[in-house]
């Protein structure tokens, strides 16, 4: 009987353990690089400014020169474009979706919703 209610409490401890975890996907951020050129786009985007999307910060360049020297480590071809970097919260970011369709950007948004 002793021997039960002490692996009754270690099974308790061991799922209290696993449910207070967090997980990876919990720290998840996304930092947004939007080049709209001439076509005002950032209205699109204005939704996922509020606190139910893991969004860190969402930046907007309105020149594709701009862009390009700003960010020549990514071969920008045409505007409009956009870059979701996943950042964890951090400063590392990972490029996670590149695209010139803007529904496409919008999409993977909205299915971060948390």
């Amino acid at each position: 009987m002793k021997r039960l209610m002490i692996i009754g409490q270690m099974l308790l401890l061991v799922i209290a353990f696993i449910g207070c975890s967090p997980t990876q996907d919990n720290h998840l951020k996304y930092d947004v690089l939007i080049i709209q050129g001439d076509e005002n786009i950032s209205g699109k985007f204005g939704e996922f400014g509020s606190s139910e999307y893991p969004i860190h910060q969402i930046e907007y360049i309105t020149n594709l020169e701009l862009a390009k020297e700003k960010y020549p480590k990514y071969e920008i071809k045409k505007v409009p474009a956009v870059f979701i970097f996943e950042t964890a919260g951090g400063e590392m970011k990972k490029l996670k979706l590149e695209t010139y369709d803007v529904d496409q950007a919008i999409e993977f948004l909205k299915e971060s919703k948390k």
